[in-house]
């Protein structure tokens, strides 16, 4: 049997306004979680956004995307297949494991919520006791079942439901035996569909946590204390002709609490309509009694349903399975089908959202693929680069092992130490400065003497030859800078230097500029090439300043003094990059290599240290004790500090090859070592000269060297 259907309708018109509310209330504002993980809004939940930032969920949700782009791929294979009886199988199979990595997905989004809930749950339960004091209404409450319900461990949908307040001029039947049977009949109904350690949607149900009936202040209230604990409370009063349902709820997605209340039902339109079939008043009244619990019935699986699906996308309402349940008689399906209505708009609204969050999930994912791998593929390269590399190492260090260097003509005419050296850039002449004051200017080729330069009234310290070829500038103790024709000798201008001797000067291979250095005033003045007007001095050290040398690409100047540092310049402004320091002995000089990396510098503790030009860093020790005939081994990653054991003096008594892979350096025991400049080994030593080697050159072409000697002559040897 059935109402009556005007009186049917009148219980669907009371009902449909609540899915309504609730759904627009909580349904509509989790979809605006996940739309907020694209436009972040204040009204966004921390909760909810700190989940979905999680590394654990971001994993499980890539994890979950590619499982179900395989099931994808799985169906489509299975629908070729021809026995029906086969594909069923196959195709219940990817369902089921659809439904394990749901419900997975399902169990870890619970585990989070509790997990960063945890701290929200501690400060409430360090404030129960002032909570308590505070308000007398809370005495009316089990102090240990509220703090029992804050310590489950289990991420569940709490469900409270109040005693019907009862008017004294309700029947007894209502007075008697109504709140006996709701609670009892709907923690049956929760157990058997919402049961709380169920996987899919768990509800904590209790039906005597209230002691007496509540209004919606008491509600308010009890969100004081559970508020990190997402709760439905339904609660009622029934006058002598009709039934007012409240509800109250506050969630993860809605932390403030929402209040509903339907339209008042009028219970006595019915009981008349069964007193007019027949019915007596014990079975109309058990009659209404029953619908009312129904009525509770439905409005907590909509909750649960509604709550389960603003949480996670994967929930599949338990609603859509019960109409059965409701399906009985005096109660028809009708009633629920607002609810169904509602569940299913807000599910395909998540779907929508899910597949969009999906897709942007995919497109980041395979994003992240295209850079892992464009990741590998840049460090296959560079291994198979550095392989290379090494392997051209070790050929052009045999190779340069095995080349021999021999003297080919010994050039006398100077009459003191030969201090400084410079080589042309075609690799035909060859400039030599002497303590004797003079400047000779030899034919490479044929060491053959062409002229010599006097004009200098000490001895000449540095001796420097343009990048076109076409002039030579001289530094002396004199204290002077001279300007020479290289080809025929001319001295075309004088200038004063500095206020003691001229201990450096060198030409900016890209500009009209040259640095001199030296004297007591331990600067480094920059001159134009041209007219001789004076630049800029550079001040820092609080030294004599012994060596200057311009990067090839002229921005940088580097500096070597005996202040004991090495100083990196910026040509332009004369800003000082960076100081190198690490020695406690005075620095005599610097060399670049060719490709503007590496800057050597040479010391009064007889070594030579390589550095990278542009960090500071140090790179390499060379020991020429143990290293002649041996080679050093790195320190460590290519990057071993190596120290080169040397005599030193002011000016050039070291130089790099042009190709980069050969170091010359001049030592006090009479020979000229050479080194490969990128594995610190010692290639050979070159011996002839009686006296201490002051100074070096190396040709652009590379097989020539130039060695100057305190024994007054110069050694030109050749690389076959």
């Amino acid at each position: 049997m059935s109402l009556s259907r005007p009186l049917s309708d009148t219980i669907i018109e009371l009902l449909k306004p609540v899915a309504s509310e609730l759904g627009e209330r909580l349904g509509a504002s989790a979809v605006n979680e996940r739309y907020a993980e694209i436009e972040p809004s204040a009204a966004s939940s921390a909760l909810n956004q700190q989940i979905k930032k999680d590394p654990r969920w971001i994993k499980a949700q890539v994890k979950y995307l590619q499982r179900q782009q395989i099931r994808e791929q799985e169906l489509i294979a299975i629908a070729s297949i021809e026995e029906e009886w086969v594909k069923e199988e196959r195709a219940n199979r990817v369902k089921a494991q659809e439904l394990r990595d749901k419900r997975a997905i399902s169990r870890l989004c619970r585990e989070l919520m509790r997990e960063f809930q945890s701290e929200a749950i501690r400060v409430k339960l360090s404030q129960i006791q002032t909570i308590w004091d505070k308000d007398n209404w809370f005495s009316n409450l089990s102090r240990q079942e509220t703090e029992q319900i804050l310590q489950q461990q289990q991420h569940r949908l709490l469900l409270l439901v109040a005693p019907a307040k009862i008017s004294q001029d309700c029947p007894d039947s209502f007075r008697h035996n109504l709140n006996i049977e709701l609670p009892a009949k709907l923690r049956s109904f929760l157990n058997q569909h919402y049961p709380q350690h169920g996987e899919s949607c768990p509800v904590q149900f209790y039906g005597d946590y209230f002691k007496k009936a509540i209004s919606d202040i008491d509600v308010e209230r009890l969100q004081t204390v559970l508020s990190p604990v997402p709760t439905a409370i339904l609660y009622s009063d029934i006058s002598d002709y009709e039934v007012n349902f409240h509800l109250g709820f506050w969630g993860i997605i809605n932390q403030s609490v929402s209040l509903v209340a339907m339209q008042p039902w009028n219970w006595e339109e019915v009981y008349q309509q069964l007193e007019a079939e027949g019915k007596d008043e014990k079975v109309s009244l058990r009659i209404i009694r029953q619908i009312i619990v129904t009525i509770h019935k439905l409005l907590a699986a909509f909750l649960a349903d509604l709550y389960y699906l603003n949480i996670d996308f994967t929930h599949e309402p338990q609603l859509f399975k019960l109409e059965a349940e409701f399906t009985q008689e005096w109660f028809s399906k009708d009633w629920a089908q607002p609810y169904i209505e509602t569940l299913k708009e807000i599910q395909e609204q998540q779907r929508i959202v899910y597949k969009g969050e999906m897709r942007r999930l995919a497109l980041r994912e395979a994003k992240a693929r295209a850079e892992r791998k464009r990741l590998e593929d840049r460090e296959l390269k560079h291994r198979e680069e550095t392989e290379e590399a090494s392997k051209r190492a070790k050929e052009l260090a045999h190779q340069l092992k095995n080349l021999k260097w021999r003297c080919v003509y010994t050039l006398p005419g100077h009459s003191s130490f030969v201090n400084s050296l410079a080589i042309s850039p075609d690799s035909k002449i060859l400039a030599s400065g002497s303590w004797d004051k003079t400047i000779k200017i030899w034919n490479l080729e044929k060491g053959e003497l062409i002229g010599t330069l006097t004009g200098h009234s000490d001895r000449v310290n540095s001796v420097a030859i343009s990048y076109d070829g076409k002039m030579l500038v001289s530094g002396s103790s004199d204290e002077t800078i001279k300007f020479w024709n290289l080809y025929n000798g001319d001295l075309l201008c004088t200038f004063p230097g500095h206020s003691m001797e001229v201990n450096s000067v060198a030409i900016n291979p890209k500009g009209q500029i040259i640095a001199s250095c030296g004297g007591a005033d331990n600067t480094i003045k920059l001159w134009n090439l041209r007219t001789g007007e004076l630049l800029r001095t550079l001040r820092g050290h609080s030294n004599n300043v012994n060596a200057v040398v311009f990067s090839p690409d002229g921005k940088i100047l580097a500096s070597g003094s005996s202040d004991a540092t090495s100083k990196v310049w910026e040509v332009e402004s004369g800003k000082l990059l960076r100081t190198l320091s690490g020695v406690n002995v005075g620095v005599n000089s610097v060399a670049i290599a060719p490709d503007g990396q590496i800057l050597a510098s040479v010391s009064n503790d007889y070594t030579i240290k390589l550095r990278n030009l542009h960090t500071g860093s140090l790179l390499r020790i060379f020991n020429s004790h143990s290293a002649r005939g041996k080679g050093v081994a790195n320190l460590g990653m290519n990057e071993g500090l190596h120290i080169l054991q040397n005599y030193v003096s002011r000016g050039d008594s070291v130089a790099i090859s042009r190709d980069g892979l050969t170091l010359a350096s001049g030592c006090d025991d009479n020979t000229i070592n050479l080194w490969n400049l990128h594995t610190g080994e010692l290639l050979s030593t070159l011996k002839g000269h009686s006296g201490t080697v002051y100074s070096v050159a190396i040709a652009r072409s590379g097989n020539l060297l130039a060695s100057g000697s305190a024994d007054e002559t110069i050694k030109i040897w050749r690389c076959d």
